[in-house]
Parts: structure tokens; sequence; C-alpha cells
């Protein structure tokens, strides 16, 4: 018997100011952004990518990170329109990474976060 390789996980967790909208994103661990799963609660609406799990389903349609901005598109699940965008600016720190940015949800308004993890 071959035990399988792990699959190492790491997160990025954020909200807004007033904590009344939530983002979870689980990233696989590498040297570019593997985006696993998705989770937002934004506005009273609740979304996720993982199947099974509460809220509107949607899928990644990209998630791109040039250095400076992380780029995460969600569209919904026929991917005929994007559902939400997710855009944070990266300062790194060995103690404590920090990501700022804003989750847009269809064509409301978009709404500034503050994120920690990798």
């Amino acid at each position: 018997m071959v035990a399988g390789s792990a699959h190492a996980t790491v997160s990025i967790s954020c909200s807004d100011m007033k904590f009344d909208s939530s983002i979870d994103i689980v990233l696989g661990a590498g040297p570019v952004p593997n985006v696993f799963s998705v989770s937002l609660s934004v506005g009273g609406r609740e979304f996720t990518t993982g199947p099974g799990l509460p809220g509107e389903p949607v899928a990644i349609a990209q998630a791109f990170d040039d250095g400076e901005v992380f780029r995460i598109d969600l569209v919904d699940d026929q991917a005929t329109r994007r559902v939400a965008a997710i855009r944070l600016l990266r300062a790194d720190h060995d103690t404590a990474p920090v990501q700022v940015g804003f989750v847009q949800i269809e064509d409301e308004p978009p709404i500034g976060i503050s994120c920690v993890g990798p």
C-alpha cells in the first residue's frame, strides 16, 4: 500500500470594517496561487465554490497574482455572468502578512476588506 502525497493548504480570511461581510479563501501551498475554494458572505448573501456547502454555488473563473494584486473572479454555475470580483493588494511582513482590497458582488458597489493570511 502506498500513501498519497499530502496536500498542504493555507488560507486567507477577510472581513469588512463592520465585520458583517466575510471571505474565506483556501489556497494550495506553492509558488503560484492555486485557489481550492472560496466562501463569501456579503450583504446577507452567501456564495461558495464548495459542493454541498451553504450558499449560492459559484465557480472560480480565474485566480491571478501578478505580485502586486491578487485577483479572483467567481461566476455562476453556468459561467454566463460574473458574480463576484475579489481584488487584494499585498503587504508582506515576516510576522503578519496583510492584504487589503475589495469585493464586488455583481453590479453592487465594492466593499472594502482587510485580510490576514499568506
